[in-house]
């Protein structure tokens, strides 16, 4: 069994320098050799990037697609990606959506670097390289393991800034665990559905957020965008001064409006006030279905870039979060 560690930087590789804080230092060698692992599994290593999360590009993505394909080629039997957890919940998204390998990448991280007391990359990866190398984690695709939990990229939530138990799954729950160096899921095989790697992910999309009494004087940059995510009140509402001047720049572009609460379904046929999600529909707005904006954004900046039509993508819209 063969399985290839990537580096791509994060908390889990860093340790202090000169300024007395912390930056990536240490190589995917080190971490996996900090680890001690006995297991029947060969490990090969390879240093990506050396980054904090917060500067990962879409490019980044793309290369780390590439080599990961081409540690297959050389006969890995799994994948694992090491980076920082602060848009791991994005990355990891991103992934997901354009790894056609049936065997599995499985990315993970830690919240606390290797010279803190109770630091828990070493736990992280360790499992991460169990789920890697179990055949259960087939035809799974891209999985997030972390603090002894299995996550699909879809439901993935960072819920807070310090803790060790910072993931949740939101919408939808965790499918299976790591205990006694055993992989135990709890659901069954969902495929998800796979989309083009494009030569570039280059389209722009802003994310605009509502808040009470909120400013709308930045809204008159909108047209320079080639998609737009709103980040709506409650089930995917906009105010009536916002509703009224985004209708009337006859934006040219898809537009889809998401709930800023952190979790449920945007509403598609409750509400009929100016700003609400029928008013908005109306005007050729798309309802964000079980995606939070972040992943709204990355979704419809794929789709941008694979050339989808507006009418394809309120469809994908509709029917990415779908089982059945």
């Amino acid at each position: 069994m063969k399985i290839s560690v990537l580096g791509i930087g994060g908390t889990i590789c860093m340790l202090k320098d000169e300024l007395g804080g912390v930056s990536p230092k240490l190589s995917a060698k080190a971490l996996v050799d900090s680890i001690g692992l006995t297991e029947n599994i060969n490990i090969e290593t390879k240093n990506v990037l050396a980054v904090p999360s917060p500067s990962l590009k879409f490019e980044d993505i793309l290369e780390i697609i590439k080599v990961a394909k081409n540690e297959i080629r050389n006969n890995s039997n799994g994948i694992v990606v090491t980076q920082g957890t602060d848009t791991l919940e994005e990355s990891a998204f991103l992934l997901s959506l354009l790894w056609d390998e049936e065997i599995p990448m499985i990315v993970t991280g830690a919240m606390k670097n290797p010279s803190e007391l109770g630091s828990d990359g070493a736990s992280n990866l360790h499992q991460a390289i169990l789920v890697a190398s179990d055949k259960k984690s087939y035809n799974r695709g891209v999985l997030v393991c972390f603090n002894h939990v299995i996550y699909q990229p879809r439901f993935l939530h960072k819920s807070n800034s310090f803790s060790l138990d910072t993931f949740i799954s939101i919408n939808g729950g965790n499918i299976g665990y790591i205990y006694e160096n055993k992989v135990r899921y709890i659901t069954p095989v969902y495929k998800n559905k796979i989309y083009n790697i494009p030569k570039k992910i280059n389209k722009r999309v802003a994310i605009i957020p509502t808040c009470l009494s909120g400013d709308i004087y930045f809204l008159d940059k909108l047209q320079d965008y080639d998609g737009l995510i709103i980040d709506g009140f409650g089930a995917g509402h906009v105010s009536f001064e916002a509703a009224e001047k985004l209708k009337s720049f006859n934006l040219n572009i898809p537009c889809v409006i998401t709930t800023r609460t952190g979790s449920g379904i945007s509403a598609y046929n409750t509400y009929a006030y100016n700003g609400s999600e029928l008013d908005m529909q109306k005007s050729g707005f798309i309802m964000g279905s079980f995606f939070d904006s972040l992943k709204a954004r990355l979704f419809l900046t794929l789709l941008l870039s694979n050339h989808f039509s507006k009418e394809e993508i309120t469809e994908e819209f509709g029917s990415f979060y779908m089982y059945f």
